[in-house]
C-alpha cells in the first residue's frame, strides 16, 4: 500500500505475490484496480497474470496516513521509555545512580520484617 503512493498510476503489477496484495486491497476498497477473473470459462482457478491499479481511494489514502502514524509511534514510545528510566519507578523523582530506590520511597522489607 505504501509503495503504491509513490508510483505513477495506472500501474501494472505483474509479480504474483503483489497481485494477491492488490486483490486484497481492491476487495477492501482501498484501491481501484482491474484484475483478470480468477476462474476461466472451464471453471478452473487461474492466478491472474497482471493487475492494473488505477487509483487509490479515499479510504486507501486514510489507511496510508494511519500506517505512517503507526510507523512513527515506536520511536515516540522509545523516547518516552528512555525518559521514564531516568525517573524513580515508584514516585517519578529523578533517578539516583547505584541506588535501589530513591530517597523519598521506603526500602522494601523482606518477609522477616528486616530491610533488604
Amino acid at each position: 500500500m505504501l509503495r503504491l503512493q509513490h508510483v505513477e498510476l495506472p500501474a501494472e503489477i505483474v509479480r504474483p505475490e503483489e497481485i494477491k496484495h492488490v486483490s486484497v486491497l481492491k476487495a477492501t476498497g482501498l484501491v481501484e484496480a482491474e484484475i483478470a477473473p480468477a476462474i476461466d470459462p472451464s471453471g478452473k482457478f487461474n492466478m491472474a497474470r497482471t493487475a492494473i491499479v488505477t487509483a487509490i481511494t479515499e479510504d486507501g489514502i486514510a489507511e496510508i496516513m494511519k500506517l505512517r502514524t503507526e510507523r512513527m509511534r515506536p520511536a515516540t514510545t522509545w523516547r518516552a521509555a528512555r525518559r521514564r528510566r531516568k525517573q524513580c519507578i515508584r514516585c517519578g523523582a529523578p533517578h539516583q545512580p547505584n541506588a535501589p530506590v530513591c530517597s523519598c520511597c521506603p526500602a522494601p522489607e523482606s518477609e522477616s520484617g528486616a530491610p533488604i
